[in-house]
């Protein structure tokens, strides 16, 4: 979160929502006269001061006005009436939307347990008012920076520690009047001259030099939001006219595919989608493209419109929990009969298998195979004979949905609890990251009974589909490429045990022809450093800390001399990536953080060996280790003690001088 200075600045506000007097405690917080203007105008209009305004009060306040005076003039003005209102309606909204809400465009499969809403810069046109009085209304820490999207309008100047993100909304007239001819970037594309291949190509042009000075501008590592513009009806040229190839409607879809494009490439920005909210919950009363002009793009004062503020403010708090890596699952076990398919399988005289998948089963193995495209692991854990069963699966399913999709398959007649327990040993996870699915509500209670950690999810299969799709818990920022591959590199994991079982352990460790690469990340702009911030704080178990980063903390504390080194392996059953990490600072290794895919093969050991000697290198002949118990990486725990370190009570910190010896079957 935010750093404590950004809190103690906006106590004020916080007092005034729990009915402090306004006069007497700005008085109190010394704010100056124009810090008064901006919190009275916060408070009561929900917006920033104009420049207008400013002039006028600063030129009468302690003068022919006072303080008292000015802020009752302002709450019985017509504009403070009208945000009252809102305040009232968007209350109203926020506990039916939180209640009743069935099909949540990002629904939660457990209880969030974030109290806290994050502090964030808001960046654009007086468009954005809306948004940052809904924020103000749920008691969001927002500040809006007024900015426009020509080339010269200045980036607001923005310190990391104050913020946990920036949310900017591009204006698509200041776009287009750039590109367009005579500046008209309202009425352009209804003349018959317009050359829309042309003006496309120019219109993405500007829209990335925007995006890059507007990056550059920011400070390295705070994440920075992106909405997408504001599409117009389809049918925007009749109902009979050429919609889709050609003009505005082509072009602004066009517009937001070049801006994802543009975000996809760069770990700290991201696009975010606007056009999904119109669709959720309709947009008759909220675009304001029924009632001003197309480009305008605007969300108007409504029901609508404000339920679409919420679900933005919704996904911008849900991108910073899914970049935090909190509550993320990692594994998804499934049940067969009448989870995977309809009905049970051993029980048909016939097996068809359009009749058995059609409709739901169909949506849920979709939604299964998306979720493997995004690194989660997917099991199997079926009461059932298990010859027969994956027969039959292969007859239903084909090559749809393959065995080989799943990391760990478990069909058997031993209770559920322990077929998982086996399930979590192959894979090295905690039941925390664990979605165990099942519509037998009595297997869901025995194995929740053994993991109350555990997630579950039962009832109607309908809903399946949605809530794996688009639930905050499988939500991923980034790809990796050893995310991408996860169910490989756990089969070849199970590969190495089971080559493990008929060898001694010093001729099995030979023959895995492990090989490691060491890397040394100095800044962000190393090719590896999303994936090694990914491996940060996706690590519970090999942890010495158990510290979670932000893109901000960890770029600054690298700027501040901060050394980054980064394992990546290899065996003879497949490449496993970028596995392991140590930050090192001076003599001291703050933290470690190796994956559980690689326990016990003496990674960990060569990563020390590489850290101390680095670190001796530099002229210190003793190093300090670090470790913090989390309750969850006991892995860990007796690490700096084995590996020769002795504990220093008083500093609470281990302390060092030799470096271990490099496993001799360890290649470099």
């Amino acid at each position: 979160m935010a750093s404590a200075k950004n809190s103690n600045r906006e106590g004020w506000w916080q007092r005034w929502r729990g009915g402090a007097d306004p006069a007497e405690d700005a008085a109190l917080a010394n704010l100056d006269d124009r810090g008064f203007l901006t919190a009275v105008y916060r408070k009561y209009l929900g917006r920033e001061i104009d420049s207008s305004g400013k002039r006028y009060y600063l030129s009468r306040l302690n003068t022919s006005i006072s303080r008292r005076k000015l802020i009752r003039a302002i709450k019985n003005s017509a504009e403070a009436r009208l945000y009252r209102e809102r305040q009232t309606r968007v209350a109203l909204l926020q506990h039916h939307w939180k209640n009743q809400e069935k099909q949540s465009p990002l629904p939660r499969l457990g209880r969030y347990t974030e109290n806290n809403s994050p502090h964030i810069a808001l960046i654009g046109t007086c468009l954005v008012e809306g948004l940052l009085q809904t924020a103000l209304t749920i008691n969001w820490s927002m500040q809006h920076y007024l900015m426009d999207s020509g080339p010269h309008d200045p980036v607001p100047q923005l310190s990391a520690e104050d913020f946990d993100g920036v949310l900017v909304q591009l204006t698509l007239r200041s776009l287009l009047s750039m590109v367009a001819e005579n500046g008209d970037g309202d009425l352009f594309h209804l003349r018959a001259d317009v050359d829309w291949s042309d003006l496309r190509e120019r219109a993405c042009q500007q829209l990335q030099t925007q995006v890059q000075r507007i990056l550059a501008a920011l400070p390295d590592g705070l994440p920075v939001f992106f909405l997408g513009f504001l599409e117009p009806m389809p049918r925007i040229n009749g109902l009979l006219g050429p919609n889709r190839q050609h003009g505005l409607y082509a072009l602004i879809r066009h517009l937001n595919d070049t801006l994802e494009e543009a975000l996809t490439v760069r770990h700290r920005a991201f696009y975010l989608e606007l056009n999904d909210l119109r669709l959720h919950y309709g947009d008759s009363t909220a675009y304001d493209g029924y009632v001003s002009h197309f480009t305008h793009g605007g969300i108007r004062s409504s029901r609508q419109g404000d339920l679409i503020h919420l679900g933005i403010l919704e996904k911008v708090q849900a991108a910073l929990q899914v970049l935090r890596g909190d509550q993320q699952v990692k594994l998804i076990i499934t049940d067969l009969d009448n989870t995977l398919w309809k009905g049970v399988l051993a029980e048909l005289d016939e097996i068809i298998p359009l009749e058995v998948t059609e409709g739901w089963p169909l949506g849920y193995a979709e939604a299964l195979l998306a979720c493997k495209a995004r690194g989660i692991l997917l099991a199997i854990c079926s009461k059932n004979e298990d010859i027969t069963t994956r027969e039959n699966f292969t007859k239903v399913w084909g090559r749809r949905l393959r065995l080989e999709d799943f990391c760990a398959i478990h069909i058997s007649w031993q209770p559920k609890s322990q077929a998982i327990a086996q399930i979590l040993a192959e894979t090295n996870l905690l039941p925390e990251h664990v979605l165990f699915i099942d519509d037998n509500p009595l297997e869901i209670a025995e194995v929740t009974h053994a993991y109350p950690q555990m997630r579950t999810l039962s009832g109607d299969p309908e809903q399946w589909r949605h809530l794996l799709l688009y639930s905050v818990e499988t939500q991923v920022a980034h790809v990796s490429a050893e995310s991408a591959r996860r169910t490989e590199l756990v089969q070849a994991k199970k590969q190495r045990d089971a080559a493990a079982e008929n060898m001694d352990r010093t001729a099995w460790l030979e023959s895995l022809q492990l090989t490691l690469q060491v890397e040394t990340m100095t800044d962000g702009t190393h090719p590896r450093y999303a994936r090694a911030l990914e491996l940060l704080n996706k690590t519970n178990q090999f942890n010495t800390t158990g510290q979670r980063w932000t893109d901000a903390e960890l770029q600054n504390w690298l700027a501040a001399g901060g050394v980054l080194l980064a394992v990546s392996a290899q065996d003879r059953f497949a490449p496993h990536g970028l596995i392991a990490l140590a930050l090192l600072q001076d003599n001291a290794i703050i933290q470690m953080v190796l994956s559980c895919r690689i326990f016990g093969l003496g990674i960990e050991t060569a990563l020390l060996a590489e850290a101390v000697r680095q670190i001796q290198a530099d002229g210190h002949e003793e190093y300090q280790g670090h470790f913090t118990a989390t309750g969850r990486n006991d892995a860990c725990r007796d690490f700096w003690h084995d590996q020769g370190l002795a504990w220093d009570a008083e500093q609470n910190l281990w302390r060092g001088s030799a470096a271990p010896e490099w496993p001799t079957w360890i290649r470099r």
